[in-house]
């Protein structure tokens, strides 16, 4: 290559680069966004995950959590329309019910459950030894949600929640009633024939837990109590009830 053609490609070099460097790209890798255009755009930091259970302390005391399940203004669930149905028993039960959300004709009574689903948990939980003024009955959303709106990362909040208000309560044993309950608390999914229950994990340890269909499928489809009642045995076998 002639020095006149090597001094011409140097410049060519030379103008590309400080094109490039014109452009904010004056290094091999940088952290910030270069300013290409000199706009000095603002870009907003990453919006945090909405909701109390996205890094929010929550109470240790069991009557201070029912205030602030009350009260608080930033539960998951506020979103939603229709009255908080707050939990309701004693602390340290025989057995702690969970469901996914009260029933939806149960909400003007300020129960969890409807009249009908009510009176069977009663006979259930009465067959093997258990009267209804020995539990302890909440669910994973105060507010019964809109059909189709409880997506997998709100139910991971509320059920982080509940994880935190099972270690308040101290239950001898929880039953999960419904599939999304099952789905969103248990540790271990247990098998057709299992003979241990599986458990749940909370925040001060595990608990036995046991499975069983809504009442509302039990009542619409009487062969499912036949499997509620496994379920039910193979808790008081297991927790010597």
């Amino acid at each position: 290559m002639t020095e006149g053609a090597a001094g011409t490609a140097r410049a060519h070099i030379d103008g590309l680069l400080g094109w490039w460097r014109l452009a904010g790209v004056d290094m091999p890798v940088a952290e910030d966004r270069a300013d290409w255009l000199g706009l000095k755009t603002h870009i907003p930091p990453a919006a945090k995950p909405s909701g109390q259970d996205a890094g929010a302390d929550l109470p240790h005391d069991l009557n201070q959590f029912h205030q602030f399940l009350a009260a608080s203004p930033g539960l998951p669930e506020s979103r939603w329309p229709g009255p908080r149905i707050l939990p309701a028993g004693a602390p340290a039960p025989r057995l702690m019910i969970v469901v996914d959300a009260p029933d939806a004709d149960a909400r003007e009574s300020g129960q969890v459950f409807d009249a009908d689903a009510a009176r069977l948990l009663a006979r259930m939980t009465r067959a093997i030894g258990i009267d209804m003024s020995d539990c302890y009955v909440a669910s994973l959303s105060l507010v019964t949600p809109p059909p189709g709106t409880m997506d997998p990362a709100l139910t991971d909040q509320l059920a982080q929640r509940m994880r935190h208000h099972i270690a308040l309560v101290e239950p001898a044993a929880v039953m999960l009633v419904g599939d999304r309950a099952s789905r969103a608390l248990l540790s271990t999914e247990p098998g057709p024939s299992a003979e241990n229950l599986p458990f749940v994990n909370h925040h001060g340890g595990i608990v036995n837990a046991v499975p069983v269909v809504h009442p509302r499928l039990m009542l619409g489809q009487p062969s499912a109590k036949a499997e509620a009642w496994r379920s039910l045995r193979r808790l008081a076998r297991n927790c010597g009830q």
